[in-house]
């Protein structure tokens, strides 16, 4: 089975915005990455960008917080900036996502994150796990898995750190959406649609056991990805260490909803 023979995406509308007509490239599939970022993290951004835009052939931005567009990310040609308009519902770290109702033909996804040195290698070494799977699951380089019952998102985990060298392809419950590629029609996600658009991590693993789509932790070196900050004031993770009571609360549901499709499930 090829990518190409893959079943029809649903295809959705976001925020008012028209889909691309966007395909493929010299017989194979664009390439196209998905990142969320906010003023308080420009610097480390900036240090990021620049070996993710020699991997991708389109960088979708998502502009949280911004009332503009910076003209340093309008002069750089493969980035498309999104900008949440004036009364329309915004998507935050879930902004990762939009491309994936704006392209309309298919292509691979790559997900990144604003504090993230990604190796030259990255794009090509997920894309080759993706062939090796047949496009049939997301793979990712950092990776969780959830002990049962669950009493806590955070701290009742395994996780597989991106830091971490991996010798072998792991089947795990969840994938870091920093660290994440898949074909755009392995799955259909839809981050308009989420309860929570803070953490997508979350939010897509609960789509993926929903449509039963495999998530695989795939083999790297040591320090295949460096982190260029962890756990800022204004981090995610951060918040949740604090208080994880409420993805708890829609783990818990969905563990009991779907038994039978977690790694330590019996």
């Amino acid at each position: 089975m090829t990518a190409d023979n893959l079943p029809p995406k649903k295809i959705m509308r976001i925020n008012g915005m028209e889909k691309s007509a966007s395909g493929e490239t010299k017989g194979t599939l664009l390439r196209i990455g998905g990142m969320a970022t906010m003023p308080s993290r420009w610097k480390s951004f900036k240090i990021a960008l620049t070996p993710i835009l020699k991997q991708v052939d389109q960088l979708y931005l998502y502009l949280d917080k911004y009332t503009h567009i910076p003209a340093e990310i309008s002069a750089e040609r493969k980035i498309i900036p999104l900008l949440p308009q004036e009364g329309e519902k915004h998507l935050c770290a879930a902004g990762k996502f939009a491309c994936l109702n704006i392209v309309s033909k298919p292509f691979l996804y790559f997900g990144f994150d604003d504090d993230i040195i990604y190796p030259a290698t990255y794009v090509d070494h997920l894309a080759a796990a993706l062939h090796r799977l047949h496009y049939r699951a997301l793979v990712g380089i950092h990776g969780s898995i959830y002990a049962m019952p669950c009493t806590s998102y955070v701290r009742k985990r395994r996780v597989l750190h991106f830091k971490k060298a991996l010798s072998l392809d792991c089947v795990v419950d969840e994938l870091g959406s920093g660290t994440l590629a898949f074909h755009s029609n392995c799955i259909n996600i839809d981050p308009g649609e989420w309860i929570c658009r803070t953490n997508v991590d979350l939010m897509v693993m609960l789509d993926a056991i929903r449509q039963e789509v495999p998530r695989i932790a795939v083999r790297r070196p040591w320090r295949f990805l460096k982190p260029i900050k962890q756990c800022q004031k204004d981090s995610i993770y951060r918040a949740l260490r604090t208080d994880d009571r409420f993805p708890t609360r829609i783990l818990q549901a969905a563990m009991a909803d779907y038994p039978g499709r977690w790694c330590l499930s019996d």
